[in-house]
Order: structure tokens, then C-alpha cells, then sequence
């Protein structure tokens, strides 16, 4: 994104500075800057700082002279905002309905006081500088909901960025300056055209909802197939090639049906189940919702990609690797369960544990392996679990009353066959005591929803994985991996570098090909940000909204 910037600077750089102001406009603009820090406007957060004090600091660099005193450069301004409905924003939120009354006061040089004047260009520069940088960051500070994502110190605060701001809107290039905001990477395009096919089908009516039945399966003859076709037809999934007026569930139907359904996080069995029905009935302003609340998530985790990394989706039960800054390899994955649920975090793998033991972590330990000793004495040994005391020495099991055991026990599982860690693990440092592994448990994998685990993350063909992040085939491949991993040995094998790691969350499902869809929100976190986001933008709205 530094690059973007870059390049933005590079094009408007030529661009002439405005000229310099008559005396009382900049004293008013001063006058007007003292008043502002005094106001709701002024006291919008922007990370540590103010908005009112990120304006102060835009126009002390350029000694309070205006910038926004042209109505052409206005309207640029105003054009850029309304151009925030596809990213789940609005005009409004940055006083877009004074901004066009502006715009036309200027256009038609209607008499203003250096004092309404000074009004117009500060609150424009407002709505500008907190546009680009709710691109950049997000309406809402993602450690308020992530504290382990530990987003990356606000570069674009800085002196240089305000001055590259400026030059973007004395040359009138405000919609570049927000396209460099935006993430680049490509998924971020993809949802901003997703929710403008959905905003241009809400405005056509929206799509219906299916009657309840009875499931429907190929092969079968009912009068809501003709429905169940045209509501593919509104979602794409079903072309009109494969149309057909008559009742029966053919296999063009049904492979309309899957595309939904794989889509939506459902089993993709062709079939109309209550759960796909279910999916094809919410409300087309539902799903806008959900969109906004993705895009917001997008802003937090899209920036600052580096070539090569490990990223987890547990909502997609998925694991992607990146290389050269494009995707190299993609794994289903197992993850926590509702009430356990995998982290959000940002963290680097540091190295591998071939044939790893597992230590049991204590709140497995008391929530889950102690109520399974008192009913099994046997569930240790079957386990292949040793006991350690406080001081790392062995316990005999038959010598602990499990009931009441006492303080620092340990449980340790050997390496073998049945180990709960399986042929390897990924290491990386969180505070959660969670990380990437293999596991015994594979035939979870061809589970649709595939949340089983305490939290770690459980990898199919995580060997592979292996495989890829050391990256050294000759000393490292399959075979010599297979071979250390042996069940006999433990062993650490470092990676250097580390591989950073993504552990993200959101509802989206982005298709190979570019198409999206939503799907679950397996661990309910979308009704905290739903109000959190909307409260933010009611407040930013009101803060625009006061006459002077």
C-alpha cells in the first residue's frame, strides 16, 4: 500500500499548489481549526489521535492556507464519497448532504463570509482525511475486537502522507487517493462489486422467498422446482442456457444447486434441504449487512500482506498458503468449536515438531480430562498419557485422586499413531497455548463444518504444509519428512526465516472464480460488529451534522 501511495504522489506531483489565500481566510480557517477540536467532529477518534487534531496538523503544513475553495475540487470530493457505497459506507457518514449543498454554493458564487468559507474547507478536509484513513484502518479499531491482531503502527498518519493527501486534492485526483486507501489486494475488489449486485438487486424488488416443503432431491417432480429456478437464475448460480419451465429436478438443477450451496458453506448435495432453503430465503438486505460487516474485516486484515505467509479462515474451515504474493496451496483445516474458538491473532510459525508429544494444556486439562478420569481409570494408559508433578517428575496415576488432584499436575501424550498432534506441528507464539497440527482425526475432514477442536488448528495434509515452509527440497522432502516423523523421535526443526501467520475471521466465500458467497458465522461474532459499526457511523453522521 506504501507503494500505491507512491505512485499516487508520483502522478499528481507536478500538480500547482493553490495559491496562497487573503490574510483573513486563514485567519478564519485558524479560527475555525480552534473551535473544531472543541466539537463532536473534532473529537473522532482516528487510532490514538483526534480527528480534530490530524486537520490541525493537515493545515499547519500548509500554513492554513484553503484547499477546498473551488467548487470543481469540491465536487471531486463529493463525487469520491458517494463512490463509498460499494465498500458498505455511505456519503452521509462525512456530512455528504452539507458537502452537495456546498458544492452548489460554490458553483453558483453565492456571497459567503471568510468565516463560511473557512467552515466549508475545514469540514471537507475532515470528511477527506477520515475517508482515506477508514480505508486504510477500518471505521473501527481492529484490536478493540482482535487485541492479538496487533495492527501495524499508522504509517499513514504521518507528515508525508498529509502532504501526499494534498497534492491528491489540489489536482483533483481524490478518487485515487481513495483507491490507494483501499486494500489491494483483489478480494477487496471482488467484495465492493459483490455488494453493488447486491445493492442494484435490492433496488429491483429483492428476491422471493421459497414455500417450505418437503426436500427435494434430483429425479424428483414438484411445483416449486419452476420457483427454485428462477431464485438461482437472481443469484447467478443457474444460467439460462439450463433453464427450463418444467417440474423436474434435472441435474442441471441440481448442479445449480451445489454452486449455492458451496457458496454458502452448505453440503453441497444438490439436494433443497431446510438448511439451503434457509440460505436462499434470507433477505437480499440481510445479506448487504453481512457484506458491510466483511468489508470492514477486509480493511483490517487486507493491508500490509507480506509475499509469503500462512492464513487461516476458520469460518471456511480453510488454509491458505501465499508465495510470491499469490496463492500456492489450500488445505481444508479443523478449528475450535463455538465455545472454544480458534483466535484471531498475526504471529510467525518459528519452526516444526516432527513426531511431537502433546502437553495437555490446563484447561483441557480441568474442563475436559479430569471429569473423563473419574468415571474412566483406564482412560490414561488407553490415551498413551503420563503424569508429572509440579516439579516435571513422573507420578504413578493410581497414586492421584482425581477427585481432588493436587496443584501442578501435568499430563504428557507420547508421539504414536493415535498422538493428538499426529506427524507434525506448526509452533508460533500466541497467548492462547493453540497452534497448527496434524491429527488423527482425518475422516472429520469430509465434514462440511468442521469446528471439533479446543481451539488449535487441526491441518489435512499438513505434510505438505510441512513441505512447503521449509522450502528445501533436497534436504526436505517428502520422503526425508516422512522418515524423521517416524514415530520414535521428537525433533525441532526451526524455520528461517519464520512464516508470518494470519489466523482471520469472516463470513465471506470467495470462489476460484472471483463469485461470492456467506457463510455461517460459526462463532457469532457478527452481532457485536453489526452495532458496534453501526453505532460508530450514527455518531460520525452526527458529528457532521451540526450547523455552525
Amino acid at each position: 500500500m506504501r507503494h500505491a501511495w507512491i505512485v499516487l504522489a508520483l502522478l499528481i506531483g507536478t500538480c500547482a499548489h493553490a495559491q496562497v489565500p487573503e490574510t483573513a481566510l486563514q485567519t478564519a480557517i485558524a479560527t475555525r481549526l480552534d473551535a473544531l477540536a472543541q466539537q463532536p467532529l473534532g473529537a473522532l477518534r482516528i487510532g490514538d489521535n483526534t480527528l480534530g487534531a490530524l486537520v490541525s496538523r493537515f493545515y499547519a503544513q500548509r500554513a492554513d492556507a484553503p484547499l477546498w475553495q473551488s467548487a470543481a475540487r469540491l465536487r471531486a470530493l463529493d463525487d469520491a464519497l458517494d463512490g463509498l457505497v460499494d465498500d458498505g459506507l455511505a456519503a452521509q457518514d462525512y456530512g455528504g448532504d452539507r458537502l452537495s449543498h456546498d458544492v452548489l454554493r460554490l458553483q453558483h458564487h453565492a456571497p459567503m463570509t471568510d468565516t463560511e468559507r473557512a467552515g466549508i474547507d475545514v469540514r471537507a478536509t475532515a470528511a477527506y482525511l477520515l475517508a482515506l484513513l477508514q480505508l486504510r484502518h477500518g471505521v473501527l479499531d481492529v484490536d478493540t475486537f482482535y487485541p492479538d491482531w496487533k495492527a501495524a503502527p499508522r504509517w499513514s498518519e504521518s507528515a508525508a502522507w498529509l502532504q501526499t493527501a494534498a497534492r491528491a486534492a489540489e489536482g483533483g485526483a481524490v478518487t485515487a487517493a481513495f483507491t490507494a486507501a483501499r486494500p489491494s489486494a483483489p478480494v477487496y475488489a471482488q467484495l465492493r462489486r459483490a455488494l453493488q449486485r447486491l445493492r442494484d438487486e435490492a433496488a429491483a424488488g429483492g428476491w422471493f422467498a421459497l414455500p417450505a416443503g418437503p426436500t427435494l432431491k434430483p429425479g424428483m417432480h414438484d411445483a416449486r422446482v419452476a420457483l427454485l429456478r428462477r431464485r438461482l437464475l437472481v443469484s447467478g448460480d443457474l444460467t439460462r442456457t439450463a433453464q427450463s419451465d418444467a417440474d423436474d429436478y434435472d441435474a442441471a438443477l441440481a448442479d445449480a444447486v451445489r454452486a449455492f450451496q458451496s457458496r454458502h458453506g452448505l453440503q453441497a448435495d444438490g439436494a433443497l434441504g431446510p438448511a439451503t432453503l434457509a440460505a436462499l430465503n434470507v433477505p437480499v438486505t440481510t445479506r448487504i449487512e453481512q457484506l458491510r460487516l466483511d468489508l470492514e474485516r477486509a480493511r483490517w486484515y487486507l493491508h500490509d500482506l507480506p509475499p509469503r505467509y500462512v492464513q487461516v479462515d476458520p469460518a471456511n474451515y480453510r488454509l491458505d498458503y501465499y508465495n510470491d504474493g499469490r496463492l500456492a496451496w489450500s488445505t481444508r483445516v479443523q478449528v475450535g468449536q463455538p465455545w472454544r474458538p480458534t483466535p484471531v491473532l498475526r504471529s510467525a510459525i518459528t519452526r516444526l515438531t516432527l513426531d511431537p508429544s502433546w502437553v495437555v494444556p490446563p484447561m483441557i486439562l480441568r474442563e475436559d480430562m479430569l471429569p473423563k478420569l473419574r468415571r474412566d481409570p483406564d482412560y490414561l494408559a488407553r490415551n498413551h498419557l503420563r503424569v508429572f508433578d509440579a516439579q516435571g517428575q513422573p507420578v504413578a496415576a493410581d497414586s492421584i485422586h482425581w477427585t481432588r488432584p493436587p496443584a501442578g499436575l501435568t499430563l504428557r501424550q507420547e508421539p504414536g499413531p493415535g498422538g493428538a498432534l499426529g506427524l507434525v506441528a506448526f509452533r508460533f507464539a500466541n497467548t492462547h497455548e493453540v497452534y497448527l497440527h496434524d491429527t488423527p482425526h482425518k475422516a472429520l475432514f469430509a465434514q462440511t463444518r468442521r469446528a471439533f477442536s479446543s481451539g488449535c488448528v487441526r491441518v489435512e495434509n499438513a505434510m505438505e504444509l510441512a513441505q512447503l515452509l521449509l522450502n528445501d527440497p533436497t534436504r526436505w522432502n517428502a520422503e526425508s519428512l516422512q522418515t524423521a516423523a517416524s514415530y520414535d523421535v521428537t525433533r525441532d526443526v526451526p524455520l528461517n526465516p519464520p512464516v508470518p501467520l494470519r489466523i482471520i475471521y469472516w463470513t465471506v466465500a470467495v470462489q476460484p472464480d472471483g463469485r461470492i458467497g456467506l457463510v455461517p458465522d460459526v462463532y457469532h461474532q457478527d452481532p457485536a460488529l453489526r452495532e458496534a459499526l453501526g453505532d460508530a457511523l450514527a455518531r460520525q453522521e452526527q458529528a457532521f451534522a451540526p450547523a455552525d
